[in-house]
């Protein structure tokens, strides 16, 4: 399987925040089990918002990976598609308003 395709990147970048985003479920639960507080008490956790966002940046991993191979489709399928998901997330959380 030749892995230097823009539909290989797509997948890719699909993949990888999901999976971030698992990660990052399972560290706010780890927090909110083990009772970590600010200094005013309240229980610590990640928003919706910051979690998504964290996990969308987990792109930068095999955007990365593919710069350094030189793999030029790979990383055109992860750019774009790591830009439309943020585009995505921008305007599901309101963060840009017309």
């Amino acid at each position: 399987m030749n892995k230097n395709t823009i539909l290989f990147g797509i997948m890719i970048s699909f993949i990888v925040p999901t999976i971030c985003f698992l990660i990052w479920l399972g560290i706010n639960y780890a927090l909110v089990l083990a009772d970590v507080t600010d200094r005013f008490g309240n229980v610590f956790q990640f928003t919706l918002k910051t979690r998504v966002l964290i996990s969308l940046c987990g792109n930068l991993i095999p955007f990365h990976f593919a710069k350094n191979k030189r793999w030029d489709y790979l990383l055109r399928g992860v750019g774009v598609t790591t830009l439309a998901l943020l585009f995505v997330w921008a305007f599901y959380f309101e963060v840009i308003k017309f």
